[in-house]
C-alpha cells in the first residue's frame, strides 16, 4: 500500500494499456457524445482521417486505468478534481493507449496530520508515444498509521 510519505515528488507509474475497439467507441458515442466524427466514418474519414473516440470516453478508460494501477495500491481517501484536462490528439480504431501517472508533489494537512494531498500528472500515449490526452489531479492520501 502506498501512503502520502512513499509518493515522493517524481515518482512514476507505469498505467498499463488499452486498444481502442470501434466497437467501444461507437457504443460510447451512442449513449454519451453522439457527435458525428464519433459515429459516422465518412464524416470522420475526412474530418480526422478515420473514426475517433470521443475525448470523454478516452479519459474514461483513461481513469480505469488510474484505478485499476495506482489508486487500489494507494490509500486513496477522494480526491478534490482534476485540473488541465487536455484532449490532445484524437484516439482512432485499434489505437493501444499506455498510461503513466507522475507524481507531481505532496503535502501533509496541518488540519488534518493524518492525511494529505498528492498532485498527480497523468498522460495518455498512443503506439507513436505521441501524447493523446493528459491532466493534473489531486488525490487525498491517508499518511502511514502511527502503528504501521
Amino acid at each position: 500500500m502506498h501512503y502520502l510519505e512513499d509518493l515522493t515528488d517524481g515518482l512514476e507509474f507505469n498505467l498499463g494499456s488499452f486498444i481502442m475497439s470501434k466497437e467501444a467507441i461507437l457504443d460510447f458515442a451512442e449513449k454519451y457524445d453522439p457527435q458525428a466524427f464519433h459515429l459516422d466514418e465518412e464524416v470522420a474519414e475526412e474530418m480526422f482521417g478515420g473514426l475517433i473516440a470521443s475525448g470523454w470516453h478516452t479519459s474514461s478508460l483513461c481513469h480505469r486505468l488510474v484505478v485499476d494501477n495506482f489508486l487500489t495500491q494507494t490509500a486513496c481517501m477522494a480526491s478534490p478534481g482534476v485540473d488541465q484536462l487536455k484532449f490532445i490528439k484524437p484516439a482512432f480504431v485499434n489505437d493501444k493507449l499506455t498510461g503513466t501517472l507522475t507524481v507531481i508533489s505532496t503535502r501533509q494537512f496541518e488540519s488534518k496530520p493524518d492525511r494529505g494531498i498528492a498532485k498527480l500528472q497523468v498522460e495518455l500515449l498512443n503506439a507513436s508515444r505521441e501524447k493523446v490526452l493528459s491532466y493534473i489531479g489531486g488525490v487525498i492520501v491517508s499518511c502511514k498509521p502511527a502503528n504501521g
